[in-house]
């Protein structure tokens, strides 16, 4: 697989294509969009935020766009911390897309950009996507309470984190990724608390 920066143009087809699965919006925080021209739009408004950095997931086989990847990284309490939301259209879901885009993006937030930590979450009933998490090795850090707008309801978010030590340990004996990373400039978010599905549109994981 292949991450690269959004083209809005020739990804939109896939990009609505994959939103289309009403299961692709049950725990994030986005609006459905409607035509291929909204689905470019869209696009278009995360290839220009500066403090959130977006990822196309490409399948090398297919050539097709079948997921995207947010990163946001900023200064907390003396610490670089990075933030991401992500996800995965159906038919590609545990088929390792999603890690071998994360195994792409740990060299980078933990070397170019050299994060201290590297921060993700998902809502309690997330099941799929909290089993996927600790099983890159991220360890649970705190729970929130939050108010799900899809759901209508206070729910349980958790947090999880993967500090650059620990991700240090985890690559010992490990194969490096033969996926391809093309950078995607990124600037340090402002304020607290920001991470990569606050910024833009909610989070999902498979």
């Amino acid at each position: 697989m292949t991450l690269r920066p959004p083209d809005p143009v020739a990804d939109a087809d896939d990009y609505y294509e994959m939103n289309l699965d009403p299961d692709m919006h049950t725990w994030t925080g986005n609006r459905v969009v409607r035509s291929v021209a909204e689905a470019q739009s869209e696009l278009e408004r995360f290839a220009a935020m500066e403090d959130v950095s977006t990822w196309m997931i490409v399948d090398n086989p297919t050539g097709r766009v079948v997921g995207r990847f947010f990163l946001c990284i900023e200064e907390r309490d003396g610490a670089r911390v990075a933030g991401e939301g992500n996800r995965i259209a159906r038919a590609f879901w545990r088929k390792g897309h999603n890690r071998e885009a994360r195994n792409l993006l740990f060299p980078y937030v933990f070397g170019d950009l050299q994060a201290d930590r590297y921060e993700t979450g998902a809502w309690e009933g997330n099941t799929n996507s909290l089993r996927s998490i600790e099983s890159y090795g991220f360890r649970w850090e705190r729970e929130e309470q939050k108010w799900n707008e899809k759901h209508g309801k206070m729910m349980a978010m958790q947090y999880y984190v993967l500090s650059k030590d620990e991700w240090g340990l985890l690559q010992q004996g490990h194969n490096r990724s033969a996926g391809t990373i093309h950078v995607v400039p990124i600037t340090l978010a402002r304020g607290e608390g920001n991470d990569g599905h606050d910024s833009a549109d909610g989070y999902t994981e498979r």
